[in-house]
């Protein structure tokens, strides 16, 4: 239809007006062809008056094109206007008002009405009656052909009053249904508002799904009507032209979930809903998918429809996986970690408490791995972790652990093993001699190749009601032992062990509470010169427990570097040495001498030592120039470029430093140069067979050649004889420590023995 105003409206709303005049126009066609055809037939006398039919004719045919074409409203207005002309035209050529044919005009208004508009009806009306009135006025003035006597004011009176009749009846009819046109025209207007809203919104929830990676589906289960959403079909790589779904997912479905899925598709057909995860394969990929489906019920509770989703959560899992590997593996080596380990050890205990099997752990740690990394890079280091755990892998079965704790430790767990425990121990000790084997053999990293052995702990379990982490205790305390006991072996856990570490526990917290306490004292041995006169004093650390009685630092000092203790312990050493020689300051017998305090590795290599010397030194009052740090060779080996920088700075304030045990260690001479050094010591154990043992004779000569050579001072230390002091002073050593002279000494001690004199020896 076309609206009061001339809009065009929705085309569906045109479909009862095509069906009708495509009606119409074929029956006047099909009239119109017959009235030609029986003019030509039987009348041909009378052929002018098939002008206005074959005129008709050409009209209704051309309508019935436009309307095969879809324009219904220019087929309607093409056959009611050509018609209301032919008409007009064949009263014109037929004598005016007489012709029966112009009663045509109301139905042509009606029609105009009823399918274009009132508007175009009233048009019509006021067309028509101006016609009748032309016609009127011809016929009176004989302007028309002549058909007898005429009474033209009639036929026109009646035929304009027919014609209003017809448009006072399609006013009727539109007034009456103007309503229900408007209500009409707005509810199409408003659908088809709605239409593309919801083409928008589906085109939305299109996208929507594609970003999400969220995929909808229907199915009816009344009709078995399965519908997909585009983003589905992606999902499942399911073509637009799906087929049976179910089948087609089904071959691309992980073998593993087949079941799942065909349980869903009994579910979905009783109306249950599901939840779960499947793997499908796309091309080579393999993708996870999560299918869910809730149950749409109607008023009386029978299942209608099972709406779902389908969900690619691919990424998440591999995410999952991701976090998963970082939980509980080691990302050096990609062995299971501690705690992956732990869980594993929990399982092996509990199945070894069900069934009377043996298991054993062994704890393996790689000797010297740190001079490794220190002389070659900690990259090399992870090179050669990477290979033991390899090569670990290669020594167990399959159902056997190969575990990373941390650094260069290792742990295998080795499952399954006979009840018997004699046996038990020999399948553990074939293990563990494969894994020395098999780790002592070369290592290939680039283009160095590196020897490197282990030490392994080993302890069965599997007959005790224990916690998981004892058997680890009891591994870690053998390969302790192992380490003791050379390296490059292997140990079964002994109790006696564990009363070991009981002791050294004991002694850690001693050590602790002796800081704390005061337990610590100092004492100094004098360094003496050959003419005898006192050179200077080494500060050594005594300690005196109430229980245990006097400690010796054979035994605290080891635990004290391994615990970390030996940093406020080294600290406190520090702050005593360096206030003793404030005192001797102002005591003109005592001001001359010096103090070499014993520095520990852990302790220099703080990032502030220099610092804290310094600081110490400011605020004890001593005087930097009597104040000399003993060092190891052992600190030489790593970060030499900042020892010697510490070195540098604390030289320039005037402290002194004096290189303890040479000769012991793992001294580059092209680093010694370097270090501003004042002095080299000559280890005891070189001192003690220097008359017997040539190899030691020949390192003292060495080293004071050294000394002489670099400018430095030699002091050989644990001079017990006159022959032993002799031979060095024929060396060319000057300065000597050790019993020959004096032991350890108090302060008071040390204060008598220097007034007194009694460092004069023959």
């Amino acid at each position: 239809m076309i609206s009061q105003n001339g809009a065009t409206e929705d085309p569906s709303i045109w479909a009862p007006s095509a069906a009708y005049l495509r009606l119409f126009i074929g029956i006047v066609l099909i009239g119109d062809l017959l009235f030609i055809a029986s003019i030509v037939l039987f009348a041909p006398s009378l052929l002018t008056r098939t002008i206005g039919p074959v005129v008709l004719a050409l009209i209704t045919a051309a309508a019935w094109v436009q309307l095969h074409q879809g324009k219904v409203r220019i087929a309607i207005k093409a056959m009611t206007y050509g018609v209301w002309l032919v008409v007009t035209g064949i009263a014109v050529a037929n004598g005016g008002l007489r012709t029966p044919i112009v009663y045509a005009y109301p139905v042509i208004i009606l029609g105009v009405g009823l399918m274009i508009s009132a508007r175009a009806a009233f048009l019509t009306t006021a067309a028509t009656a101006l016609a009748i009135l032309a016609l009127m006025f011809g016929e009176t003035a004989n302007l028309l052909p002549n058909r007898g006597q005429a009474v033209p004011v009639m036929f026109a009176v009646v035929q304009i009053s027919i014609c209003l009749m017809a448009a006072a009846l399609i006013g009727s009819v539109v007034r009456a249904y103007q309503t229900r046109l408007t209500e009409l025209f707005a509810l199409g207007k408003n659908l088809t508002t709605r239409t593309r809203h919801l083409e928008e919104s589906k085109l939305q929830l299109q996208q929507a799904q594609t970003v999400a990676k969220v995929g909808s589906w229907v199915l009816a289960l009344p009709t078995g009507e399965f519908t997909l959403s585009d983003e589905t079909r992606r999902i499942l790589d399911l073509p637009q032209d799906h087929g049976n779904a179910f089948e087609t997912t089904l071959q691309k479905t992980w073998h593993q979930d087949r079941d799942q899925l065909t349980q869903a598709a009994r579910a979905t057909r009783s109306g249950s809903s599901f939840d779960f995860e499947m793997r499908i394969v796309v091309g080579e990929a393999t993708r996870w998918v999560r299918l869910k489906a809730d149950v749409q019920k109607d008023a009386d509770g029978v299942a209608q429809f099972v709406v779902g989703i389908a969900q690619d959560i691919t990424e998440r899992k591999a995410a999952e996986a991701q976090i998963q590997t970082l939980a509980y593996f080691d990302a050096l080596t990609n062995l299971p970690n501690r705690r992956l380990l732990m869980d594993r050890l929990a399982h092996a205990m509990a199945a070894s408490l069900r069934h009377p099997r043996k298991a054993a752990l062994l704890f393996v740690d790689m000797d010297n791995f740190k001079v490794l990394n220190d002389t070659h890079g900690h990259f090399m280091g992870d090179q050669l972790l990477q290979q033991v755990a390899m090569r670990l892998t290669s020594c167990v079965r399959e159902g056997d652990t190969v575990a990373r704790l941390g650094g260069d430790e290792f742990v295998v767990m080795l499952e399954d093993h006979s009840e018997d425990l004699t046996v038990a121990t020999g399948q553990a000790r074939v293990v563990a001699e494969k894994v020395l084997a098999v780790l002592a053999q070369p290592h290939q990293l680039d283009n160095y190749t590196h020897i490197s052995t282990s030490s392994i702990g080993v302890t069965l379990f599997g007959d005790l009601h224990e916690s998981i982490e004892e058997p680890l205790k009891r591994a870690d305390m053998a390969m302790y032992q192992a380490k003791a006991a050379g390296r490059n072996t292997l140990r079964f856990f002994d109790p006696s062990m564990q009363r070991v570490i009981a002791e050294r526990a004991s002694l850690e917290q001693d050590l602790r509470d002796g800081l704390v306490l005061g337990q610590f004292s100092l004492v100094y041995q004098p360094q003496v010169s050959i003419g005898g006169k006192s050179y200077g004093a080494e500060a050594l650390l005594r300690w005196l427990h109430p229980v245990r009685g006097q400690v010796s630092p054979a035994e605290f000092i080891p635990l004290a570097e391994d615990t970390g203790i030996i940093l406020p312990l080294g600290q406190w050493v520090l702050e005593s040495a360096c206030a003793q020689l404030a005192v001797w300051a102002d005591q003109p017998d005592m001001a001359h001498l010096s103090v070499a305090v014993n520095v520990s590795p852990r302790q220099f290599h703080q990032a502030d030592f220099a610092d804290q010397v310094l600081a110490t030194l400011k605020r004890t009052g001593a005087n930097p120039l009597r104040l000399k740090l003993e060092l190891t060779e052992g600190m030489l080996v790593s970060n030499v470029e900042d020892v010697i920088a510490k070195m540098v700075r604390l030289k320039s304030a005037g402290v002194g430093f004096s290189l303890d045990d040479f000769g012991m260690g793992y001294s580059s001479l092209s680093y010694l140069k370097r270090l501003p050094l004042d002095q080299l010591k000559i280890d005891q154990s070189f001192v003690r067979d220097i008359l017997i043992d040539s190899n030691d004779a020949a390192i003292s000569r060495m080293v004071i050649v050294l000394a002489e050579s670099l400018g430095l001072t030699v002091v050989a230390e644990g001079v017990e004889t006159i022959e032993q002091r002799d031979f060095l002073a024929e060396q060319g050593c000057r300065v000597y420590q050790g019993y020959l002279y004096s032991r350890p000494l108090p302060v008071a001690g040390l204060e008598q023995f220097i007034r007194s004199g009694q460092n004069t020896v023959p």
